[in-house]
């Protein structure tokens, strides 16, 4: 009968599979039978908009940029319509080598004091640049001359209408090398005078100076997505998902916080069953016989502040007030905290189990000669834990839960990875969902094998 249940369930989650790839496949197909530029365009308003764009790619204080901008042509030749609401733009160019001037130039050109000697100040950034333009400029009028053919794309935008798709390898072409020439200058960390090699790694006014004569702004090099909104959206998970994942390797936070949740978990989880199953005998023995008043008043006490009070509230007052003083690390404090308050929970639970135990077991154990202690060793406490199995196990999942909250004392558990990596992308969706995620993995198959155990022991009771 399960079985059956189980084959219908996925025979209705295969459909439903089946009908969502239906559908996308038909909205894909859609999409791009209607993904054609609609916009008239002539070569002339083309070459417009191309004019205009590297007119505003020079910064305001780059002189070198402008000056290789007004010997830098572009004339569009034809235009071709595509099917991603784009047009592609046939182009040749001519322009200047700046890439030679200032790859074959750069040490002298870096060759520059950076201290003031009428002040005895450091200079800053824009007096280096002066100083560099000076020797750059004459340089750059008798650069080589580079002329060849580029193609540039032009994509309508929904409610943009069409935009110029300047990527880094065009804007790079169009001007001669000059992305490659400033990374060339940011990689520079030592220049020779004489024979004495000058490190100046640590001078970046000198390096930004020499780029900023060259400076180009006001472009953005990520190709326009054009997809019909559901594609578009999937796009933009798939980006975000490398960002905040792929990029840097960002997903090791995440995996190192799981290992630290784990361990916190695990090692909280042993805590809290030895705190547990001493506090329970010890009031389980208060209430059968009448001893250890004493410490029963004092683990009631420990029960109600632990079950009286919020976990975070306690992992604060552990660590900031009690612990931190004595120089104990994060870790240890988390573990210590979730495991006392598991600790209690833990009691109650075996507590339940032990006084479900007939009395019967308690006179049968005495009359084989069995002591107290030997009596709820050997024959109560087996029976107790067997009914208490399933209680102890759920405890274990809620237990890895409320270990989300390690992260407000600094421990770099999972939930903190997911901030780490918040704090870098500056997304809350995908480092977020990725957290909750996890935990729903795996608190689910916890929950699983604590449905198999419970099944287990069911099967047992009734053979």
């Amino acid at each position: 009968m399960i079985k059956n249940k189980n084959l219908r369930l996925l025979a209705v989650i295969g459909v439903l599979i089946v009908v969502c790839a239906i559908a996308l496949g038909i909205a894909v197909a859609v999409g791009n039978s209607n993904n054609t530029v609609k916009q008239e365009l002539t070569v002339e308003d083309a070459q417009k908009m191309i004019d205009g764009e590297l007119d505003r790619l020079p910064a305001t204080t780059a002189l070198c940029a402008k000056y290789l901008r007004q010997n830098t042509s572009v004339t569009v030749n034809s235009l071709e319509y595509g099917n991603q609401k784009n047009i592609t733009l046939s182009c040749t160019y001519k322009t200047l080598d700046i890439y030679s001037v200032i790859s074959q130039n750069v040490n002298d050109f870096l060759n520059i004091d950076t201290n003031d000697s009428k002040t005895g100040t450091k200079k800053n950034a824009t007096k280096i640049q002066l100083e560099i333009y000076q020797k750059l400029q004459p340089l750059l009028e008798k650069a080589e001359v580079l002329e060849g053919e580029m193609e540039i794309e032009l994509y309508e935008m929904e409610g943009k209408g069409l935009t110029v798709y300047l990527e880094d390898g065009t804007v790079n072409t169009f001007f001669g090398g000059i992305i490659d020439a400033e990374e060339l200058v940011n990689s520079v960390n030592s220049i020779k005078v004489g024979d004495e090699e000058i490190d100046i790694s640590n001078r970046n006014s000198l390096r930004r100076g020499l780029v900023q004569c060259f400076d180009l702004i006001n472009y953005d090099s990520a190709k326009p997505d054009t997809s019909i909104p559901v594609i578009k959206t999937l796009n933009k998970l798939k980006t975000d998902f490398h960002r905040n994942f792929i990029e840097d390797s960002r997903w090791k936070y995440l995996a190192r916080g799981l290992g630290t949740t784990l361990s916190i978990t695990a090692l909280s989880l042993v805590l809290g069953l030895v705190i547990g199953f001493i506090v329970a005998i010890i009031r389980c023995t208060f209430a059968k016989t009448g001893k250890l008043e004493l410490l029963d008043k004092i683990c009631s006490l420990y029960l109600s502040i632990m079950r009286g009070t919020p976990v975070m509230i306690q992992l604060l007052i552990i660590y900031f007030v009690l612990l931190l003083p004595l120089g104990i690390e994060k870790f240890t404090a988390a573990v210590l905290c979730f495991g006392i308050n598991s600790g209690a929970y833990v009691a109650e639970i075996v507590r339940g189990g032990i006084m479900s135990v007939d009395n019967g077991q308690m006179e049968a154990g005495r009359s084989l000669g069995f002591n107290y202690v030997a009596t709820m060793w050997f024959i109560v406490v087996p029976q107790a834990i067997k009914a208490v199995l399933p209680a102890l196990a759920n405890e274990f999942i809620a237990l890895l839960k409320e270990t989300s909250v390690a992260f407000y004392i600094g421990v770099a558990d999972l939930t903190q990875g997911g901030l780490k990596i918040r704090s870098i992308t500056y997304s809350n969706f995908m480092p977020l969902i990725a957290i909750g995620l996890i935990y729903l993995v795996l608190v689910l198959g916890l929950s699983y094998l604590v449905s198999l155990l419970e099944r287990r022991l069911n099967r047992s009771d009734r053979s």
